[in-house]
């Protein structure tokens, strides 16, 4: 079982990192953190690249995580909430999800092969 967790805080030791790291103590197989605030990902440009192609064209460290979202069977947003929402660096990670629903209302085709489980911390 592989998880990929998405951390969204800026704080290298604030409270996010503490919860991910009693969540982490508890996943059984192997999981990865994504630090978003220490990540060179670019928030999406609307470029419509993702409604003609599949993928982004975007070439960054998401492409990176394109790949583990493929192969994961479990996706962990963990984030503080500043003004009633997620953090800056979290929704360009997001942002940059649109290729996926791109693929299936604009493409017609599945673009994760593999169902996921999501938590939101």
């Amino acid at each position: 079982m592989k998880t990929l967790i998405l951390n969204g805080s800026p704080r290298k030791n604030g409270d996010t990192v503490s919860l991910i790291s009693i969540i982490t103590q508890n996943i059984t197989g192997n999981y990865r953190i994504v630090d978003t605030y220490r990540c060179n990902i670019s928030p999406c440009l609307d470029c419509r690249y993702c409604r003609q192609n599949n993928g982004c064209i975007i070439q960054d460290e998401m492409q990176e995580i394109y790949g583990y979202i493929q192969e994961c069977d479990n996706i962990l947003i963990a984030s503080p909430l500043y003004f009633s929402e997620l953090t800056g660096k979290l929704l360009d990670v997001g942002s940059r999800l649109q290729t996926y629903f791109c693929a299936r209302y604009f493409r017609g085709e599945d673009p994760v092969k593999k169902p996921k489980k999501g938590r939101l911390s």
